[in-house]
């Protein structure tokens, strides 16, 4: 009977070769293969729900959401053919899949109708609890998830205690990995981490001393969430119970402890996106850093959060263009350089080669709003909300009028409004060399809200920054002022730049005097 894993909302799951190619290119032909060779249900249905899965890793929603409507067509006409042939367990199976199929596509209600029909039928089977546990944790209704992966667990238990072999021990350490899952954002958070210990020390005990084998003969180093076999089932839970446990590790502090399971991970993969991500993230020297930032764009370059961990991070390096992942770093680097001309030929290259997929069209989105090109950023079709959503306000950043006083003059009043407009415009590298120019010379006037001063030499006051009508502001050292001055005063200063200060966006500003608000 086919396995079936639950993919972590925190995890992707995308992992890559030593080549030009994408990291889950590997997966999708084989699942593609797997589609032309095997025409049974199983083989169907596990591959048009992989290739759903790695078009999620890859934000391609488009095609993870045509994937897993054919999976749901495939589980429908099953369900039909097993009620004709008045079979209750092969109906009930298939229609667990199609609940499955149906949370993957965010269709609570149809989700949740199918898994309850499915156990009416059969509500003894372990594997009808683990994928109604699956669904659950797909449409995060936890405290079902969670309920589910118990009872799966312990039906299994007792199968394994009566016959414990090494495809019970599989399916119990599966079940037991979806409990794991379910419970991981709950105040059980405790007995996640003691699961997936024991799932990991339970797949390197001596009883799959042979499958191991099996596995290094036939090089079988897929990663995948709906498992057929034992070696796919194997390779996929140590690898996905690894990378959880390292993550709760990496949570708590215990650095140390996260890196090693990461390393552990790509001891047995050595090419595992997840793992290299993270390493860059905990790397505490720069080489390292550059070099597993370098080899998890390889992995997966369409990581959202690899790509915000690389813009927080700080960069260097020259990428070419010879894989898919430093065609995105060279592009993001321009970015972050204000070079948006240069980074619009990488990003119109890499829209050409994948169309459909999200984040790329999101940094086009983005690199064009930096332009002004504000009808072209409109145009790219972006299906994540969460992508959309952040392209829209940087529209709307673009769109706003740059202020007046970048226009000319020695000296103004700004207002918050243009205050955070410049903010904005620094985020976005809008300025112009003449706007930078203008910048530089004149001197602006607001009353001023100080932060509490620090002790200084007698008869002076040190403040480090303060906020203009609520938008922050920063010096780049504490700066002393003659006199014992308290606020709110007025404030005469240039602005150097943006930054940030206790985690909100603020001005970077010269002080040049201070005195009694009138």
């Amino acid at each position: 009977m086919k396995r079936a894993l639950a993919l972590a909302m925190l995890m992707t799951t995308a992992a890559f070769a030593q080549s030009t190619r994408v990291a889950s290119d590997f997966e999708i032909a084989q699942m593609q293969k797997q589609l032309s060779q095997s025409h049974d249900f199983n083989s169907q249905l596990s591959g048009h729900l992989n290739l759903g899965d790695l078009r999620s890793t890859r934000n391609e929603p488009s095609l993870a959401s045509a994937e897993y409507r054919t999976a749901l067509t495939i589980a429908t006409n099953e369900r039909l053919a097993a009620r004709r042939a008045s079979n209750m367990e092969r109906y009930a199976y298939a229609t667990s899949y199609a609940a499955l199929a149906n949370a993957k596509l965010g269709r609570a209600g149809d989700a949740l109708s199918l898994s309850d029909e499915a156990l009416r039928y059969v509500s003894d089977s372990a594997t009808t609890w683990n994928l109604r546990a699956n669904a659950m944790t797909e449409l995060r209704m936890l405290k079902k998830a969670a309920s589910a992966a118990r009872n799966a667990v312990t039906i299994a238990s007792a199968e394994t205690a009566k016959a414990p072999t090494v495809a019970n021990e599989i399916d119990l350490a599966i079940y037991r990995y979806s409990l794991a899952i379910a419970i991981v954002d709950t105040p059980e958070k405790h007995e996640s981490e003691r699961l997936l210990s024991e799932i990991i020390t339970t797949l390197r005990g001596p009883k799959f001393d042979a499958l191991r084998k099996e596995i290094a003969r036939g090089e079988s180093f897929e990663i995948y969430s709906t498992a057929r076999g034992e070696a796919d089932a194997y390779n996929s839970l140590l690898n996905r119970s690894q990378l959880l446990l390292a993550s709760l590790y990496e949570e708590r502090g215990d650095v140390g402890a996260a890196r090693g399971v990461y390393r552990d991970v790509l001891a047995a993969r050595s090419d595992d996106a997840n793992a290299l991500a993270a390493l860059a993230r905990l790397a505490s020297a720069r080489d390292d850093r550059d070099r597993y930032f370098a080899e998890a764009f390889d992995a997966n370059p369409f990581s959202i959060e690899l790509i915000r961990e690389f813009q927080r991070a700080t960069r260097s390096g020259s990428p070419d263009e010879s894989t898919t992942g430093s065609r995105v770093r060279k592009a993001l680097l321009a970015m972050q350089r204000g070079e948006h001309r240069a980074a619009r030929t990488t990003l119109d290259a890499l829209v050409h080669d994948f169309p459909n997929n999200d984040v790329v069209q999101y940094l086009a989105a983005m690199n064009d709003a930096a332009l002004g090109d504000v009808e072209r950023a409109r145009s790219r079709t972006i299906h994540l909300s969460e992508l959309r959503s952040e392209v829209n306000r940087r529209i709307a950043a673009a769109e706003e009028p740059a202020p007046a006083f970048l226009r000319g003059g020695s000296s103004a009043t700004p207002t918050a409004k243009e205050l955070r407009t410049l903010i904005a415009m620094f985020a976005q590298n809008r300025l112009t060399p003449e706007q930078r120019a203008t910048l530089d010379k004149v001197t602006l006037t607001n009353v001023a809200t100080f932060d509490a001063p620090t002790p200084g030499a007698p008869g002076t006051t040190i403040f480090t920054g303060g906020t203009i009508d609520r938008v922050p502001f920063t010096f780049s050292e504490p700066t002393a002022f003659q006199g014992m001055l308290t606020s709110p005063l007025r404030f005469t200063y240039r602005i150097l730049g943006a930054t940030q200060k206790d985690g909100a966006d603020a001005l970077l500003l010269e002080p040049l005097k201070v005195e009694a608000a009138r």
